[in-house]
């Protein structure tokens, strides 16, 4: 089980490493102060949507399967505006 883990984060950073050097060519040369932020914030908002997805909108299993507490699932929900 851990060697399929550790293939499956690989697999995932690979997949964001691709999808980076994509947007960062599509930039055309001009760059950008807040990338971090702007990955960070599109990435966990993809997650708890598919997780949220996934689970039927049971937030309490998807706080559970994301290991964050229930509030703060909440609160990004919110701050993302996803509809559960």
């Amino acid at each position: 089980m851990k060697k399929t883990r550790k293939n499956l984060n690989y697999s995932i950073s690979k997949i964001i490493k691709n999808e980076t050097l994509s947007y960062i060519s599509q930039m055309n040369g001009q760059g950008v102060s807040n990338m971090h932020n702007l990955f960070i914030s599109e990435v966990e908002k993809s997650l708890i949507s598919a997780v949220l997805s996934h689970l039927k909108g049971n937030v309490t299993k998807t706080a559970g399967y994301l290991g964050i507490n229930r509030g703060t699932l909440i609160k990004r929900i919110k701050e993302y505006g996803i509809r559960v």
